[in-house]
Order: C-alpha cells, then structure tokens, then sequence
C-alpha cells in the first residue's frame, strides 16, 4: 500500500502538525531551497503542502468555497475542513448516487492552482544543482515523484476546464507582465502534457510499496483514470454540439480520432499494474471482503492511500479530519451525535445491485413475509450489503437494527404505481385513502379499531416532519468507508479517521473493461470485447454478484436516448463502473465524460426511495420507489461538461479564452 501521509499545517505560520504523518517533519515554513534539496528529509518538506494540497475527491472534497475544491485544513470549522455539504450536492446528487440539499450540478470549483504548480516546476528546476548529494537512481525518482504530483494535480484541472495554460517552467516574476499573461493550450496538448509526466513517473518512479509519497504504481493508477476521461471526451465530445471560440481552437474538446490513442494509453497502464502484482482484496465471505476494503489495510489491492487523524490526537487547525460516519450514519445509540444522514443513497443507485424483484410482472407490489427479505436473501449480490445499510440490517458495532419502515398501509389493493405518483412524498388520492405515515420516528397509533397501537415508522426514519438531515428518508443509508473498528471516536465531528483510497485496483480493473471495450469497437476486435468483459466479471466474482455474459450482437440502446451509440454490453460496463466505485467521487466524472448527463437530467429528475411499508389486512410487507422526502430535481446543463475558467483569473490575465456558455 502506498498511503498519503499529509503533513496538515497552518500555513500563516508553518506550524507543525506532527499527529499527522509519518515523515516526522515539518513542511517547508521559511526554509530555502538550497537547505530543504540538500537531503531526503528536507524534500519531505519542500513537498509537504504539495501532498497536502492535492487534488483529490475524498471525504473533504468540496463544490465551492475558499478550498477551491479540495479542504485542507479545518480552521473555520467543520462547515469548511471537512466538506461533507460537497457529498449531498453536485457529486452525488447530480448522478443520483445520493440526496441532500442541493439538486443541481452549478457552475464549478473555482480550482485554479498554479502556486502549488510553481512550487513543483521550481523543485524540478532546481534540483539538479544539488545532484552531488544523491545517487543517480535517487535523482530519477525525485524528479518522477515531482512529475507525478504534477500531472495529478494539472488532471484537477484539465478534466473540469479543457485546455488550461502549461506552465512547465518557473516564470520570472520581473519579466515583461504580456510574458506572464500565458493562453490556454488546447486540450489535446494538455492531455499529452499529464501523459508525458505520468510516462516518465511510471519508468522512474520509486517501486517501494510502503511509505509516505507516489510510487510507479501510482501514477499508473493516475495514468488508467485520466487516460480514459481523455479517451472519452474525444470519442463522445462531438454530440455535445457546442460553439465558440474555446470550442473552434481546441480548447474544449478534441478529434474523435485521438480517442484510440488515449484509450490505448489507459489500458497499457492497467495492465501495467497487473503485472506489477496487484489483485482484488477477496476471501470467502463476499459482503465482509467488499467491506474490509474500505474500512482496512488491504496492501493487494491498494496502490494509493490517503490517512487522516482526529481530535485525540491532533493540534486542532492544523490537522486533516472527516466526518463521513457522522454524516452518513442516522442520530442514535452509538450511531451519529451530530447531524446525521447528511446524504443518504437513493434508488437509482441501489436498484443497479443484483436485488429481488419489488414489483411483479403485472406491475403489483412484491409481498414479502419480512421487512429483512429485501436483503437477506441470495438474489441480493453481497456488494450491496457491503455497500448500504437496508432497512432491518444491523450496524454491526452497535447492534443497532436500522429501521427505516416508511409506514403502514391498510391495505393495497392497487398497482405500485398507485403508491408512487411523482410528487413530493407521493401523496395522490390513493394514497391518502390507504397509507398511514408519521411525523417523528418510532411512531405507535391505532390505525383503526382492528389495528390499536401499531407501529407505524421505525425508529430510524421514515418520518414525514424530520427534515432533511438526522434520520432516514430514503430506506437505506451509506455502509461504504463507515468505520468497523471505532465505535467511540467515529460518533461526533472531526473523529472519522477511516483513510480513503485514493486508488485501487478495483478501479483499475473498471478502467481496463472500459478501456478494452472502447478499443474493441474502433478496432473491430471482438477479442478486446470479450477480454473487457473478462475485467468486470473478475469484479463480479468478488462482488459475489453474477457473470455477465458477452452478447457478439448486443443491442444499441443508446442511440434514441443520447443521440449516438452505446451498446448493451458498453453499458453494462459503465454500470458495473457505478456499482463498483459508489461514492468514491466518480461518477459525475463519469457521465460528463460520456456525455449522457444532460440527457440523464433532462428538465429535472427526481431520485426516489426504497420505501418499505407493511400492509395490515395482509400481513405482508412491500417496497415502493417514492419520491424522496424532499422532493428537489436534479439538473445538468450542457454546459456543466465543462466548468468556467474562474472570473478572476480571466480579469488578471485577458489572455485567458472563455469556456462557451458562460
């Protein structure tokens, strides 16, 4: 495993932060370079605030806001170092992984980080000069490990903007201020300049396994994630159809014809890695396996990692926390002290998982004889069970039983569509007729004189009058990256220190599939197709999920929907990519670069629920797809594929040429 030991500082003053790392240094503070480039400890420090800074879609990673994206310390509290708000908003929302407050996509991160790129072009420039104190190999893995970190975060950039200035030299602050004022290079050119970085970091780079800083394998990681968004916005940019001065010189989009180039770039990475001895975390319990990814060490499978500390142990403000067991998990015993269920998964989501059938070939609720026959069960692939908590499972620290029953019904002799008319709460004639819901959790009422004291919702939702925040509103809350180990200290804000895994070979193997396939259609290879196929089911084993199976004739299912081709068994790999990455930050990435998320969005989506009720005349339970609780549409617009270049840097620099649209 390769893990980001981050040294968290306050940067006014260089204050060390020793709780959290494990290079024991402080960062750069007023130290120069000819003191910090004369030995391995002290390019710990020069690179500090640049690990730290990284652009990286974790627990913290925010929409807006003064970290531009990514929050890096938490001296204005927990509202700012730790952006769980990003979760339940465009990330999750606008892909309908998950629901908070915000709906819509909006209009970008303001990310713009060329000071932290200055300090990694002025490492390269000037450690030559001391040369004399390393070996030769040394010098070549500093410099790959200063390649990569620049790749990484010009890929920050690159994805949300296009074509953005390569700044790969330090610019002399006395020069002339039109030497300064850099254009944007198209994308094309941008895309190569992270290729020919990451390219010289998987040949140089260090090939330790453990420690603190970017390996080989990283930026092969790197190179199969920022290869196939290349990939992709060249083969499917075009149906966009935008126009404007970024559009006619290159600096948003590129010809379909460089897609074969970057998709080839993406798949030697991938099985770089695989031949560099990375496999799936696995065993034999499928559910436990799939958790222990995510809440432990699995050095087989991990190729990046980034830790974190909490309050016990750490200088508060200067320190990097996360939350996301305080958010994620509802307000109880031994569950979250504070806030609660800030995000919560939605049915588009869950309803990708292998599942039994909840609505029956006649369009009727499914009867069940328990609320847990949902999941407990062998149709239910154990990935899903690992990745949500369902309604009756038990949070296994606590011996809490997340209860999210909706209500009751008295009886339900319709259609499901009846119970889930698109409106806020799905309230309709219907409905008021036959359904009994509460206002606060763990409701018991008479429902009528043949049903005294019934429970009517569970104690942990559903419930109408609770907000948007506390308690269950969708039927399921997030499992993914929840603590398995840490009762106590994951309860209240800033003690979530679960690490995050920034990459990992399950993802490789998603890049791979997509990758093979994307080849095996410009190429006509059919072996390419199949061998893509072979990737997703290696996830599917472990996943405990079933095979898929290759259709040589697969049906075009994309072209009345989005306007162009996607296949059946290309589609089956990009929802096997959302089963598998759920809530890693992936996927609003992944349906701008397809290009499908505008017409996903189209007029606005609601996400629904997984709302179980029990029928009374009948003692029997169904699951209905209501609208969620609060009822807010999720939006894209076309031009959210690419985000506007921050205004400010274009008032400061006229020779910046505005996205189109803004």
């Amino acid at each position: 495993m390769k893990a980001i030991k981050y040294l968290c500082i306050a940067a006014a003053c260089g204050v060390l932060a020793t709780s959290c790392n494990d290079l024991d240094l402080e960062p750069k503070g007023i130290l120069s370079e000819n003191t910090l480039l004369k030995s391995d400890e002290g390019i710990k420090k020069y690179l500090a605030l640049i690990y730290q800074d990284a652009p990286i879609e974790d627990f913290n990673y925010g929409q807006n806001g003064d970290q531009k994206g990514y929050a890096t310390d938490c001296n204005e509290g927990w509202h700012t170092g730790n952006k769980w708000q990003a979760q339940k908003s465009s990330p999750a929302s606008c892909a309908q992984e998950a629901v908070g407050r915000a709906t819509s996509y909006g209009d970008g991160w303001g990310y713009w980080p060329y000071g932290r790129i200055h300090d990694i072009n002025n490492f390269l420039e000037k450690l030559p000069d001391y040369a004399a104190n390393y070996t030769e190999q040394q010098m070549l893995e500093y410099t790959a490990e200063g390649r990569f970190l620049r790749a990484l975060y010009y890929f920050g950039m690159v994805k949300r903007y296009g074509g953005v200035p390569i700044v790969d030299r330090v610019l002399d602050p006395t020069a002339p201020i039109e030497e300064l004022r850099m254009p944007r290079n198209t994308e094309y050119d941008c895309w190569k300049f992270i290729y020919d970085d990451l390219k010289y970091a998987m040949e140089n780079g260090p090939t330790t396994k453990t420690g603190g800083r970017a390996n080989r394998y990283a930026a092969a990681a790197l190179m199969s994630r920022a290869m196939i968004y290349a990939g992709s916005v060249a083969k499917y940019g075009g149906y966009i159809i935008t126009s404007g001065e970024a559009t006619s010189t290159g600096l948003m989009g590129m010809p379909a014809a460089k897609a074969e180039e970057f998709f080839q770039y993406a798949y030697d990475a991938c099985k770089f890695l695989k031949e560099s001895g990375f496999r799936l975390h696995d065993g034999g319990d499928k559910e436990a396996a799939f958790v222990e990814v995510f809440t432990q060490d699995c050095p087989e499978e991990d190729i990046f990692v980034k830790q974190y500390t909490d309050r016990t142990d750490a200088i508060w403000d200067t320190s990097l926390f996360h939350c996301w067991d305080v958010m994620t998990l509802p307000l109880g015993n031994g569950l979250s002290n504070a806030i609660g269920c800030a995000i919560q998964p939605t049915w588009e989501l869950m309803s990708l998982y292998e599942h039994p059938d909840i609505i029956d070939g006649d369009g009727n609720p499914v009867r069940f004889d328990r609320m847990e026959d949902y999941w407990d069960n062998d149709q239910t692939e154990p990935r899903a069970r690992a990745t949500f908590f369902f309604s009756g499972m038990t949070e296994p620290l606590t011996g809490e039983v997340l209860d999210t029953q909706a209500g009751v019904y008295i009886s339900y002799p319709g259609t499901a569509a009846d119970g889930t008319a698109e409106s806020v709460r799905s309230t309709n004639e219907y409905t008021d007729t036959w359904r009994v819901r509460a206002e606060q959790p763990s409701t018991y009422r008479d429902v009528t004189a043949n049903y005294p004291n019934t429970k009517i919702n569970g104690p942990y939702g559903m419930a109408d009058g609770r907000g948007d925040e506390g308690y269950g509103y969708t039927g399921a809350f997030i499992r993914k990256y929840v603590s398995t180990t840490d009762k106590t200290g994951r309860q209240d804000l800033m003690y979530c220190k679960t690490a995050f895994k920034v990459f990992r070979y399950g993802e490789v193997l998603c890049n791979w599939a997509e990758a093979a396939y994307e080849l095996g259609l410009i190429k006509g290879d059919n072996g390419l197709k199949q061998e893509a196929i072979d990737h997703v089911n290696e996830l599917r084993g472990r996943a405990g999920a079933t095979a898929y199976v290759y259709k040589p004739s697969p049906a075009d299912i994309g072209t009345e929907v989005y306007g162009f081709e996607i296949d059946e068994n290309l589609q089956f790999i990009r929802d096997e990519r959302a089963r598998e990455l759920a809530f890693e930050n992936h996927r609003i990435f992944d349906i701008r670069r397809w290009r499908v998320a505008d017409k996903m969005f189209l007029d606005g989506k609601f996400s629904h629920t997984l709302s179980a009720y029990y029928v009374l005349d009948e003692s029997k339970w169904i699951f209905l797809n209501e609208v969620d609780g609060q009822g807010r549409k999720v939006t894209f617009d076309k031009r959210h594929y690419y985000e506007q270049i921050p205004g400010g840097e274009i008032s400061k620099n006229p020779a910046l040429v505005r996205n189109d649209g803004y």
